[in-house]
Parts: structure tokens; sequence; C-alpha cells
């Protein structure tokens, strides 16, 4: 269970920051196929046909912005040296739980949902019936894209608490105020995106 919640006790530095950006990379592509999109630092939602920068940029930002608010706080606060190659690379690896949310959106039932929801909010396609079968269905990977998206903030406050070297209630002030910056900023940023793929 440590090694679940909390493996940045084993791998760190440059082999997290490898494995991370595989991972954002691998989480991007997968959602352009998907059609999920991640529109905020936790969001995860389903999309329109988007081109394949818009999820690329969108996965990419997220992770920097947090990344980059963490060892703004770090340097500030954290009374030791903090190496940005720590907090950039586990922050990339800590969010593996969105390439497995990305890969939801390939169920049928998520597919029916999505253009039901294409339909009825964007005006686009034909209209689709779900049976009672898809609404279980989708009504499960909702609570398990959910559970992916509090992993993925236990990841990324553990994260953080080891790379900065910081504990207790400083650590937990630290991360909120980061996560409220980043939270607003990336809602931001991908609105403008998305200003640019509507023209």
């Amino acid at each position: 269970m440590n090694k679940f919640f909390n493996p940045f006790r084993y791998i760190a530095g440059g082999k997290s920051l490898l494995a991370g950006l595989l991972i954002l990379f691998l989480t991007a592509v997968t959602g352009y196929f998907s059609h999920t999109h991640f529109p905020d630092l936790i969001s995860i939602k389903l999309s329109p046909a988007f081109p394949l920068w818009y999820f690329v940029v969108q996965v990419f930002t997220n992770w920097l912005v947090i990344s980059i608010v963490l060892y703004g706080l770090a340097l500030i606060f954290s009374s030791s040296s903090v190496r940005i190659i720590d907090i950039f690379g586990t922050q990339a690896l800590a969010r593996f739980p969105y390439f497995l949310a990305a890969v939801t959106g390939f169920f049928s039932a998520m597919s029916k949902f999505g253009r039901y929801i294409l339909y009825t909010r964007f005006h686009q396609g034909e209209p689709v019936d779900l049976t009672s079968t898809d609404v279980i269905l989708v009504v499960f990977l909702m609570m398990l894209s959910l559970f992916l998206s509090i992993w993925t903030i236990i990841l990324m406050y553990n994260a953080f608490r080891i790379s900065a070297n910081v504990k207790g209630g400083k650590a937990v002030a630290l991360f909120i105020t980061a996560f409220i910056i980043s939270m607003v900023a990336t809602l931001f940023l991908s609105r403008y995106y998305l200003s640019l793929v509507a023209g």
C-alpha cells in the first residue's frame, strides 16, 4: 500500500521525470483516441473530436502549472535544498492514474454516453438511447474516475512532501495553497485553449 500511494521513496530525480513524461504523453494520446480530456488540474471529462495538440497541451499544462507553483513554494518555505528535477519528476509520475482514466473512455458505454452528451449539450451527431446496463456501467466508471482523481491528489501531495522535505501541517497548507492556485490557472488556460480550437 505504501508503494501504491507513495512510490516516491523508491523513484525520484531523472528516472521519475522520464517515466512521468512518457506517462503524460501516453495519457494525452490515449485521451485523444478515447475522447477523454482533463480541462483543469483534476477534472476528467468526455470531449468532442478535438485535435491532438489540444490534449497534449492540456495534459502538459496541468503538470507544469502545479509543478512550478509547488517548486516556488518549496524554495521559499522548505528548510532543505530542493531540486527542481525532483519536484517536476515526481509530479509528472503522480499523474499516472489519469492514464487509466483516459483508458476508461474506450468502453462502449462511455462512448455512447459521450455521444449522448454531444447530442444533448452540443447538438452534434444523432440521438442516442442509453440502456440500463449502459447507465450502470457509466456510473461505475464515473466512480472509478473519482477514485483515480483522489489517488492522483494523494500521489501529488506525497510527491511534494518528500521532494520538498516538508512535513505535517506545513506540508498540508503549502499543498492546498498550490492546489487552489493551480486549479484557477489551469481552468483559465484550458478555456484559452478551447477558444483556439473553436477558432
